[in-house]
C-alpha cells in the first residue's frame, strides 16, 4: 500500500512546453541532422529526445549504432514534407502542434508511420471538428485509408445529411474507387438513385479523363453499387438507350432492374431494392411502399 505522503505532482505543461520548444531545430547541444523534402530543408535534432519519445527514433539510431556507424552524416528523409516533419518533431519536442486543414492528412500519416498514437489522436480529432460539405470526402478517404473506423462513420453520417451538396464538390470527383464504393454502400444516402448514378457517372467521367482508362473499367466496382431497380422506367428506359453507346453499365444491372420492374419480386436479402433515405416515392416503387403520394 503506497504511503499517503508521497504523490506526484506535475507542474504547467504549457510552461513545459513552451521551454522545450527552444529546442525544436536547434543546433545547440543537438547531435542529429535531416535532410527533409525536395527542397532539402535542414533541420536538427537530438538524439535523446527524438529516441526516447519515439521508438521509430529509437530504432533508426540504434539501428546506426550497430553498424558501428558514429558519423553525424544527415538523413535523408525525401519523401517529407518539410512542413509536415516540422509539425512532428514539434509534437515530439513539446506534446503540442499546430495543424491546418491543408497539412493534418500528412501529418495523420507520418504520425502512423512513425508511430505516434498520440499524434494520430490529435489528428483524428481535428479533421472531425473541421468537417464540411467542401472537405468531407478527403476526410472519408483519409479515415478508410489509415484504418480511423470512427472518423469514417463521422464522416459518412456527414455525406449522408448533406448528399447533393457533396456530390458537387471537386472532392467527390477525386475519390479513389475503394472509397466511392464505401459512400453507395450506405442506405441513408439523402438523394434519389437516378441522382446517385448521375454523380457516379460525372465521377467516372472524369476519371477516365484522368487515366485515360474507359468510363466502363474506371467504374467497373462502383457501379455495382447503384440499386438501378429504384430508378423510374422511363428514367431508366433512357438510361438503357444512353448505356448502348458508352457502355459503362454491365447489362446485367440494368435486365435485373427491367426484371423487378416486371415481376415485382423483392428480394429482402438484396441491397439492390432496398429504398434509401433519399428514395423518391414513385408508382413504380408501390411494393416497397415507396408508391407516389396522390
Amino acid at each position: 500500500m503506497g504511503s499517503e505522503r508521497e504523490r506526484a505532482s506535475f507542474g504547467d505543461p504549457k510552461v513545459f512546453a513552451v521551454e522545450m520548444s527552444r529546442l525544436l531545430n536547434s543546433q545547440e547541444f543537438g547531435d542529429i541532422k535531416f535532410i527533409v523534402g525536395e527542397e532539402k530543408r535542414v533541420f536538427f535534432g537530438h538524439r535523446c529526445v527524438l529516441g526516447t519519445r519515439c521508438e521509430v527514433f529509437r530504432a533508426m539510431f540504434a539501428d546506426q549504432a550497430a553498424k558501428g556507424d558514429t558519423s553525424l552524416d544527415p538523413y535523408i528523409l525525401s519523401d517529407v514534407q518539410p512542413t509536415v516533419f516540422h509539425t512532428l518533431l514539434e509534437f515530439v519536442y513539446t506534446n503540442r502542434c499546430t495543424l491546418s486543414l491543408d497539412t493534418v492528412v500528412d501529418v495523420m500519416a507520418i504520425s502512423i508511420e512513425y508511430g505516434l498514437a498520440d499524434l494520430t489522436r490529435v489528428c483524428v480529432e481535428f479533421i472531425r471538428d473541421t468537417l464540411s460539405v467542401d472537405n468531407v470526402c478527403e476526410a472519408t478517404q483519409a479515415a478508410l485509408t489509415y484504418q480511423q473506423d470512427h472518423l469514417a462513420d463521422k464522416c459518412l453520417a456527414v455525406i449522408e445529411e448533406n448528399t447533393e451538396a457533396v456530390f458537387k464538390t471537386r472532392g467527390f470527383t477525386e475519390l479513389s474507387d475503394d472509397t466511392l464504393s464505401y459512400i453507395l454502400g450506405s442506405d441513408n444516402l439523402m438523394a434519389d438513385e437516378g441522382e446517385i448514378l448521375k454523380a457516379v457517372k460525372e465521377w467516372a467521367t472524369v476519371n477516365s479523363v484522368v487515366s485515360g482508362e474507359s468510363m466502363g473499367e474506371v467504374c467497373k466496382n462502383t457501379i455495382e453499387h447503384i440499386r438501378f431497380p429504384l430508378i423510374d422506367p422511363e428514367e431508366l428506359a433512357f438510361i438503357d438507350k444512353e448505356n448502348e453507346r458508352k457502355q459503362y453499365i454491365p447489362i446485367s444491372l440494368i435486365k435485373n432492374a427491367w426484371k423487378f420492374h416486371a415481376t415485382k419480386e423483392v428480394d429482402p436479402s438484396r441491397k439492390q431494392t432496398r429504398p434509401r433515405a433519399g428514395t423518391l416515392p414513385k408508382e413504380s416503387l408501390k411494393v416497397l411502399g415507396l408508391g407516389a403520394r396522390t
